[in-house]
This record gives C-alpha cells, structure tokens and sequence, in this order.
C-alpha cells in the first residue's frame, strides 16, 4: 500500500549484484589461472597509462593537478544528494492519524484526530475474544482523499482463512461506521512460527 518504487530498487539491487559477481569473478580467476592473471595485470597496466596520459593533458598550465578531479568531487555530492533522496522515498505513504479534520462548528470549533490504535481497539472490540488469531496490528496508509487501512492478522496454525478474513473485513467496517469514516482496507494474514507455538492464552 506504500508508494516504494519497488521495481526500480530490484533493478539496482540487480545492477549492483552483477557488479559485484563480476569484481568477485574477476579476482579468482586472477588468484586461480596465471594466464588470466597475466593478461589482467596488462590490462591493468594499459588502463592506468591511458588514465595518466589523460590526466597529465587535463592539468592546467601552472597547475600541478588535474581539473578531472574537480569533476570527480562534484560527481560525489551528486551521488551522495541522489543516495539520500533514495533513502527518502522508501516506504512514503504511511502516515500516524486516520482521521484528522478540523470541525468549524459555531459554538465549539475545533480538530477531531483518531489515531490507529482507536481504529485497532475498535476492530478488537468487534472481532471479540477469538482463539484463532494470534495477534492484530492495524496500520494507516495515505492513499489520496481518504487515508487506508493495513490489517495484519496472524492466525493459528490450521485456521481457515477465507472465513477469519470475512470476520475481520466486517469487523474492518463496522468499526469504521463506528468511527464515521471510510476508506480502502486491506487484510493481511500472515502464518509463522510464531502461529504454531503461541501458547493458548494469547488471544484477542
């Protein structure tokens, strides 16, 4: 439910695996095969002679250092702004309150807010004491005009899904009625270790 460009990450986690399988390839057939080792270290050679030359012809006059490196350096704060624009979208989407609206009435103005753990103590309270469910977290999405809800449930091992995910849908609207609010729902079950060895006491 969150805005995470998740297809560009696997791309550049697949970018940079590949750049990292071939730097590991690369140095053990260096360690492995002298041929390959003999040929790398031309290569090499070649490379840092060709990266000198350039140097040497970007250096200005009474100048003792290339401007390449100026180029170098403002390249590294991009890549850094960049970095830190990345770490910024991930997961944006989520938000704190379900509800937050001003009320502009005459004679008592004033913000109505309710936070997700109203709307998981109402969903609690309408769902009951069940033996089937582990626990519940409720967590709000902002999705446009109305915010969402994510509803994780974990139920025992063995517990038919279809009807618990009906219960909790109705129970979802119900507490929204409730609370005088809409938006989307989305049910969540998730079954782990945790659903096969959960003692008996640990229910809604």
């Amino acid at each position: 439910m969150n805005r995470t460009p998740r297809l560009l990450n696997r791309m550049v986690l697949s970018l940079l695996g590949l750049l990292l399988l071939a730097g590991g390839l690369n140095a053990l057939l260096v360690a492995i095969s002298e041929g390959y080792a003999r040929g790398w270290r031309n290569v090499a050679s070649g490379l840092g002679a060709w990266f000198d030359a350039m140097l040497a012809e970007t250096t200005l006059p009474g100048q003792k250092d290339s401007w390449l490196w100026i180029v170098v350096a403002a390249l590294l704060i991009c890549a850094i702004l960049v970095m830190l624009w990345w770490i910024a979208v991930q997961g944006r989407g989520r938000g704190g309150d379900y509800l937050s609206t001003y009320i502009p009435d005459e004679s008592m103005p004033g913000r109505v807010e309710i936070s997700q753990s109203t709307v998981e103590q109402a969903l609690r309270h309408f769902l009951g004491r069940r033996g089937d469910v582990v626990s519940i977290n409720v967590s709000v999405w902002e999705l446009g005009p109305e915010a969402g809800l994510r509803i994780k449930v974990q139920p025992r091992k063995g517990t038919a899904p279809g009807a618990l995910g009906r219960d909790v849908a109705t129970a979802a609207r119900l507490a929204q009625a409730a609370l005088g609010v809409g938006g989307p729902v989305l049910i969540y079950l998730v079954v782990g270790t945790r659903s096969r060895f959960a003692r008996s006491e640990r229910v809604l």
